[in-house]
């Protein structure tokens, strides 16, 4: 298969990896732009006797996977046959398999019980309630990117609830993994629960449970007990012991009920010790390995989420989210290589260019003890930079000679979309300003001359979305049709009828005369995206804008304007995360393009929650305390239970 230089509408970039069941290819869509792990079989390399068997747990592993979207699974998005090949396209994971990362050396430091052990068990948790059982959870089939996000691969010998391809008495698995009722071809839930404490306890001990090989490893798991974790490592909470021996008990109806209850109990021993609080270490790059089986992550470390979130905000304290790779996410460890476990972890990588070394000597004195921090003095010296590494945030001056900051950043977000981007201006034109941010290339603006609160506030908050990114399920190629979604639109019954005739049937739309209408409406329905006009003559609706970013930061805001001020469109980039702006008088076919926009980005907060908070707001004390300002929160809180239920993980 060196030869395949394309299956389906796929290029093939290079290879990944090789498992069991064929090769693992990264490949690219050009349809889309998009990398892709390509999990690929070659037909004529199976056994002619088993080839309708092997092909259909393939085809299940697609089926299984299809129907999950959850920050801690690998993404599937097409499976594909001919007559030669069958394949499966999947998300790319950044990073290495966990056993990759064992067999270099990684050891915690056990001064918190490690987050992708926690990730680990959000994934299952999904995944049962969606009706899917693993059956083989093994250091293999979990991912780690680069931010050490967690992604659960290789569902190939999945059982969806409905299914009727398993058949009792077909033992499927890994040995050291497998629950003892596997041996029997029985499986369920708890086998899955068995087979992550196996890995809690190798990850947490330094060790498996058991050892060995053949019969005399069977023998042992059917029916011997683990020696008690601690024994092991004395820096492991005796509470822990008790944890792990119920997880890993011969009779299933012993052990955990579910993957969540099993995660609380393990965080409630290490609680025993203190909260969560130091980074785990990190292996770093440079030893051989070869992603097998299943999934496949490109270069990467172990780091802990809690932790990069520490350091992303700094003195402020932060919430929970993680990362995004470059190129996407990931079903594949991608060829990296991996040192020793050594007691470092890799920071957030920011970018900054201005051609004023005095301002890039600055911020990096400012950020170096957070971040990593690379700076240049010019627009080709950064795309340069950008072509060969890549980086969580850039931040870019906008006047420069060659070229205008707001050009670079297009650029760098053809090369790197998944960058967070920022432009630091002393006030450049509008025109240039709205027009970065509707063509997505400005996440924020900094001052120039920047507060130093303010900007390394701003940075944190970018750094956590670019770790969020990561952890997210893929964005949807096209916004889908949701009748239970509802588009409001602000004081413009015209406008609303526009927009009512070119959703269709994406989602309802409709028309608010005042903001106590807008409340009702929010009251009422799952409001996806607010259509407002800036120069409302009946209230000042930034006050609107900005307070509903605080308390609802899942809905999308498009504002239709004629401002000419450039200090108050910045203000409300800022402050009101206003999605896009369409001047007036309103072009249709740019709204609607918008409106597209914005609903897919709906569905992607829902998908990962996570990613949503990380849109929330800080209102200007002046504002938050009005009258109006009081009222519009008060009134949002009450109805607060609409969105929490919606934005569920």
């Amino acid at each position: 298969m060196n030869a395949l230089a394309k299956i389906g509408k796929y290029e093939i970039v290079g290879e990944l990896g090789k498992g069991a069941m064929g090769v693992v290819y990264k490949g690219y869509d050009p349809a889309i732009q998009r990398y892709v792990a390509l999990k690929v079989i070659r037909k004529a390399d199976i056994d002619a006797g088993d080839s309708a068997a092997v092909l259909e747990r393939f085809k299940r592993e697609a089926q299984a996977v299809g129907k999950l979207h959850h920050p801690n699974i690998v993404a599937i998005y097409e499976y594909g046959e001919d007559e030669e090949y069958a394949f499966i396209a999947m998300e790319i994971v950044n990073g290495r398999a966990l056993r990759e990362h064992i067999r270099s050396g990684y050891r915690p430091e056990l001064k918190e019980f490690p987050e992708i052990l926690i990730h680990l068990l959000e994934g299952l948790e999904y995944s049962h309630i969606q009706g899917v059982v693993h059956r083989d959870i093994k250091p293999a089939n979990v991912l780690i990117s680069e931010m050490g996000v967690a992604k659960i691969s290789d569902f190939g010998i999945a059982r969806v609830e409905t299914s009727q391809l398993t058949k009792l008495g077909e033992v499927l698995g890994t040995p050291f993994y497998m629950a003892p009722e596997q041996f029997s071809g029985i499986a369920d839930e708890r086998s899955d629960i068995y087979s992550a404490a196996v890995i809690v306890y190798e990850v947490l001990a330094g060790r498996r449970p058991f050892d060995g090989q053949g019969a005399p490893l069977m023998k042992k798991i059917l029916e011997d007990m683990p020696p008690p974790p601690s024994s092991i490592e004395p820096r492991l909470p005796r509470e822990i012991d008790a944890v792990l021996l119920r997880a890993l008990a011969k009779d299933p109806a012993q052990r955990y009920r579910n993957a969540r209850q099993f995660a609380a109990a393990l965080l409630q021993a290490f609680e025993s010790r203190g909260r969560l609080s130091q980074p785990m270490p990190v292996p770093q790059e440079g030893d051989d390995t070869s992603p097998l089986e299943g999934g496949v992550a490109e270069g990467g470390t172990i780091s802990g989420r809690a932790a990069v979130l520490r350091r992303a905000l700094g003195a402020r304290g932060g919430t929970k989210g993680d990362a995004n790779g470059a190129e996407g996410g990931a079903g594949v460890a991608s060829g990296g290589s991996a040192a020793p476990a050594i007691s470092v972890t890799r920071r957030p990588a920011l970018l900054f260019i201005d051609d004023e070394e005095r301002v890039v000597n600055a911020l990096r004195m400012l950020f170096k003890d957070h971040y990593r921090v690379v700076t240049a003095t010019s627009g080709e010296q950064a795309l340069g930079m950008v072509r060969r590494e890549r980086f969580h945030v850039v931040v870019s001056d906008q006047r420069m000679p060659g070229m205008l900051g707001v050009d670079l950043l297009r650029e760098i977000k053809a090369l790197a979309p998944n960058t967070v981007r920022m432009l630091l201006t002393g006030y450049s034109d509008l025109a240039a300003i709205v027009g970065s941010v509707n063509e997505g290339e400005v996440y924020r603006f900094i001052h120039k001359p920047w507060n130093q609160d303010d900007l390394m506030a701003t940075i944190g908050e970018a750094v956590t979305i670019a770790i969020a990114l990561e952890a997210s399920p893929p964005p949807r190629a096209t916004a889908k049709g949701d009748e239970d979604l509802t588009i409001v639109v602000l004081d413009d019954p015209a406008l609303a009828r526009a927009s009512r005739e070119m959703v269709g049937d994406l989602a309802r739309v409709e028309h608010a005369a005042t903001i106590d209408d807008a409340l009702r409406l929010f009251a009422e329905c799952e409001v996806a995206l607010l259509i407002a006009d800036l120069e409302s003559r009946r209230v000042d609706n930034t006050v609107l804008f900005k307070v509903l970013k605080r308390e609802h930061p899942g809905t999308l805001v498009i504002v239709a304007t004629k401002a000419s001020d450039s200090e108050l469109i910045i203000s409300l980039i800022n402050e009101a995360r206003i999605f896009r702006f369409v001047n007036k008088p309103v072009n249709l076919t740019l709204l609607q393009s918008h409106i597209v926009a914005a609903l897919e980005r709906y569905h992607s907060f829902k998908q990962a929650p996570a990613l949503m908070k990380t849109q929330k707001a800080r209102v200007a004390r002046e504002v938050g305390d009005t009258t109006l300002g009081r009222s519009i929160a008060e009134a949002l809180r009450t109805i607060g239970s609409r969105f929490a239920s919606a934005f569920r993980g």
